[in-house]
C-alpha cells in the first residue's frame, strides 16, 4: 500500500495515523484497511490524523476518496480528520457527506475530538 497507516485505541475512539502519497488506488486501500480496523476492534468512531497525506493530483482523486470513505462508513460512524490546512478544500468531505457519512475535517486535534464526542 502506498499509504502507511497505524492504529491505536483511545476508549471507543479508533486513532488512525495516515501518510503518505494520496492517489487513488492507494487511499481506497487505505480507506479499506480502515474499516477492516474499526470492524475488528467494534468501533465506530474515527480519528483520522492525516497531517501526513499529500496533495492528490486532482479533483476526481478527492471526488473518490469522499466516494469510497460513504460506500464502506454508514451513518453508524462518525469519523473526524485531522488535516494540513495546505491539502483541505472541502470536496472530498463534501462528496462524503452527500453519500450520507458522517464526517468533519478540522486542522487540530482538540475541536476533532470535541466533535466525535458529541
Amino acid at each position: 500500500m502506498g499509504i502507511d497507516l497505524a492504529y491505536r485505541q483511545e476508549g471507543a475512539v479508533l486513532c488512525v495515523q495516515m501518510g503518505g502519497e494520496w492517489k487513488s488506488r492507494t487511499m481506497h486501500e487505505a480507506i479499506a484497511a480502515a474499516r477492516v480496523e474499526a470492524d475488528k476492534r467494534k468501533l465506530t468512531r474515527l480519528l483520522v490524523d492525516a497531517r501526513a497525506i499529500s496533495l492528490p493530483p486532482d479533483e476526481v482523486t478527492r471526488f473518490f476518496a469522499g466516494i469510497q470513505w460513504a460506500a464502506l462508513f454508514d451513518q453508524t460512524f462518525r469519523a473526524a480528520f485531522v488535516l494540513q490546512p495546505a491539502v483541505y478544500n472541502g470536496f472530498a468531505e463534501l462528496v462524503a457527506r452527500n453519500r450520507g457519512a458522517n464526517v468533519s475535517a478540522f486542522f487540530d486535534d482538540a475541536p476533532a475530538r470535541q466533535w466525535l464526542e458529541a
